[in-house]
């Protein structure tokens, strides 16, 4: 057997050993520390063109990434960045924000990309202005920045500064929209509690990219033609669409249980409402889950 298939069947056992260690809560371990491990690829590309039997590289490889996984257990080794400013006190964790976001009669079109991390996220159609946010708790920082044309106005929400927090991270956002102009929404979404109330909105356009999340939508029938696109992992998903409407859903699952009323089925994943063609207003839907659970409810 040539050594560096045994090479790199070593390295991937140590990065999937890595990887479990941190699911348990043993190490605390993500790819930032495993860059901080780079100087043991030198070593370990070294210990390949020494001019000794294959058994010894092997042994002299497996002594190095035992090494590795044991310094990387050591509690008194700090992996996170010196210059990291963020303190973890109990009274400094919270980051409480507002902002408002104006609105131009002017504005027709109006576009929406936003990133959500751990939080609960509640939002609905009721503000006078573009945009009102309001965030409370947690340590993410949220920035926001405005384009506008004469008819059309795009707003993009980041967080500030890339920080992963743990599911249990109190973190609340309420954000109301104002129901004028046409909407066309993207969110990026982690392990969120998302609630939308978008039934008094004129939806063109809604994508969401979930995780690990649990996604209530309310759509409305204010837009002749909706298209909703959701893609998850291990999501609870539930939708509901006006019965006045007409609706045509896709749906792409691999573990996952479903409930549906209303819809007729037109081919393996494909189901439309029976009002569809002759609706004025259709919604289509596309959902594309792995482990997760769905419903769609007509109301």
């Amino acid at each position: 057997m040539k050594f560096r298939n045994i090479f790199w069947g070593i390295i991937l056992i140590l990065v999937g050993v890595l990887f479990t260690l941190e699911n348990l809560n043993i190490i605390d371990f993500d790819w930032y520390n495993l860059w901080r491990l780079w100087p043991v690829v030198l070593v370990l590309w070294g210990v390949s063109i020494l001019p000794v039997k294959n058994m010894i590289k092997v042994g002299l490889v497996i002594l190095v990434l035992l090494g590795s996984i044991f310094y990387m257990m050591d509690r008194t080794v700090q992996w996170r960045n010196e210059d990291y400013s963020i303190s973890y006190d109990h009274d400094t964790r919270s980051i409480n924000q507002e902002f408002t976001i104006p609105y131009e009669d002017s504005v027709q079109f109006a576009s929406l990309d936003m990133e959500v991390a751990a939080s609960s996220f509640v939002m609905v159609d009721e503000s006078f202005d573009l945009i009102d946010f309001e965030k409370k708790g947690s340590i993410i920082d949220y920035k926001y920045s405005v384009k506008q044309t004469d008819s059309s106005v795009y707003v993009d929400i980041y967080m500030e500064d890339e920080v992963v927090l743990k599911s249990n991270s109190h973190n609340r956002i309420d954000m109301s929209l104002n129901p004028q102009p046409v909407w066309d929404m993207h969110f990026e979404v982690g392990a969120a509690d998302v609630n939308f109330d978008l039934s008094g909105l004129k939806i063109s356009d809604l994508d969401i990219e979930a995780g690990a999340a649990a996604i209530k939508v309310k759509l409305g029938d204010e837009f002749p033609d909706t298209r909703v696109n959701i893609e998850s992992g291990a999501s609870s998903i539930k939708l509901k669409v006006p019965e006045e409407s007409g609706c045509d859903l896709n749906i792409t699952s691999v573990l996952s249980g479903k409930s549906i009323s209303g819809f007729e089925k037109i081919d393996h994943g494909h189901y439309r409402t029976a009002n569809f063609e002759e609706s004025e207003n259709k919604i289509y839907l596309v959902v594309e889950t792995a482990v997760s659970s769905y419903s769609i409810i007509r109301y």
